[in-house]
């Protein structure tokens, strides 16, 4: 399923991750995931460089090619979707509406707009005590049930049908041997300067006056310049099942 995304010859399973809730909020406007180039990755570069690359558009020849199958289990009845935009984030967005169990999507996250939604009950999406060092855990004396601690303390007792789980599988693709044998012998990386050279390379084009940084990994000034140029901001139009948080604001 994942090498049908980029009709790939060969795919490398890269990682796989869960993540279990009871109600909870979600003040996610949404986002895309981190992605990855050839020589620069999240072994060797923050999050919000990867991010501003794959929006730039200036290093998708050296982006890798990613798919997940993304599933979840969720049988209650109050939010608890997934929201996605998948003609971008000024177009008109598209959900996956709960209950749902075993249900799942193939995508390529790090170049969708995307959203899990709020689920449960509202009063229960904040449960008193909740602190940093609060844990999830099986309830014993449910047997399907899960409950919050917080230093020993139950804070809330959380019913099966108020759990939301969701599994998470990744993968790089490669269109063919050619393209697998250049990104595991690294024959055609990129290198730190070599982005940032095409980065200010790029904003000169656009017109933008600036200092040229002597760490451009680390100043601010240099930073917020790139995002202004490059990000063009969360999505504007949500479901009017789950909108976002300016909208729930107002």
């Amino acid at each position: 399923m994942a090498r049908s995304v980029w009709k790939a010859d060969y795919a490398k399973a890269a990682h796989m991750l869960f993540n279990i809730n009871g109600p909870a909020a979600n003040n996610d406007p949404a986002h895309l995931d981190g992605t990855e180039f050839r020589g620069i990755d999240l072994q060797n570069a923050p999050v919000w460089l990867l991010n501003t690359m794959a929006k730039s558009g200036l290093f998708r020849s050296w982006q890798l090619k990613k798919a997940q199958v993304i599933a979840w289990f969720y049988r209650g009845a109050i939010g608890g979707g997934f929201t996605y935009w998948p003609d971008g984030p000024a177009a008109l967005p598209q959900r996956i509406a709960a209950p749902m169990w075993n249900k799942g999507v193939v995508a390529e996250n790090e170049m969708m707009y995307h959203r899990a939604e709020a689920n449960g009950p509202v009063d229960q999406r904040m449960p008193k005590g909740l602190a940093f060092n609060s844990l999830l855990q099986a309830d014993p004396a449910v047997p399907d049930g899960w409950q919050i601690t917080s230093d020993g303390e139950v804070i809330q007792a959380i019913p099966a049908q108020e759990a939301r789980i969701l599994v998470h599988w990744g993968a790089e693709l490669y269109i063919d041997l050619t393209e697998l044998k250049q990104v595991l012998d690294h024959t055609d990386d990129l290198t730190h300067d070599h982005v940032f050279d095409l980065f200010i390379s790029d904003l000169r084009a656009r017109g933008h006056s600036f200092e040229v940084p002597t760490d451009p990994m680390h100043d601010r000034e240099f930073i917020g310049l790139l995002t202004r140029a490059y990000d063009t901001g969360p999505p504007s139009i949500y479901p009017a099942e789950a909108q976002g948080p300016e909208q729930r604001a107002a």
